[in-house]
C-alpha cells in the first residue's frame, strides 16, 4: 500500500510540474533606441542579458533596435521593459510587447507606433 501511495503521490507532482513547465509564458519586447555610442551599447546590451528575466536580447547598433525574449515573468509592463535600458530610458520609443508565438511581432522599421 505504502509503494502504490508513493508512487501516486510521484506522479502527481509529475504531472503538476509538468503542467507548470508547460504554460510558461514567454514575453517579447521590442523598441527603437538612440545610443550612438557602440561601446556603451555593448555594456548595456550585456547587463540586460545577466537580466535573469530575460531569455534573448539583441540590441542593434545600426537600426538601433531592441528585441528581447523573457523567461520565468508572468507579465511584461513597459514600466518594467524600460527600465533595463537605465540611463537611456528617455532615448527609447515604439515599444511592443506581446505573447511570443501568439501576438504578431511589428516588423522593422517601426512607422505607426506611439513614441514612447
Amino acid at each position: 500500500m505504502k509503494t502504490i501511495n508513493l508512487f501516486l503521490f510521484l506522479l502527481i507532482n509529475f504531472i503538476s510540474l509538468s503542467q507548470n513547465k508547460s504554460e510558461e509564458i514567454t514575453f517579447f519586447a521590442q523598441c527603437k533606441f538612440e545610443i550612438n555610442d557602440q561601446k556603451e551599447l555593448k555594456i548595456l546590451e550585456e547587463k540586460i542579458r545577466q537580466n535573469p528575466n530575460v531569455k534573448v536580447v539583441r540590441l542593434d547598433f545600426v537600426s538601433q533596435r531592441s528585441f528581447i525574449l523573457t523567461k520565468n515573468i508572468s507579465e511584461l509592463t513597459e514600466v518594467q521593459f524600460s527600465s533595463w535600458f537605465e540611463n537611456y530610458i528617455d532615448s527609447i520609443s515604439c515599444i511592443q510587447i506581446g505573447v511570443y508565438g501568439i501576438d504578431k511581432i511589428n516588423p522593422y522599421p517601426f512607422t505607426n507606433c506611439n513614441n514612447k
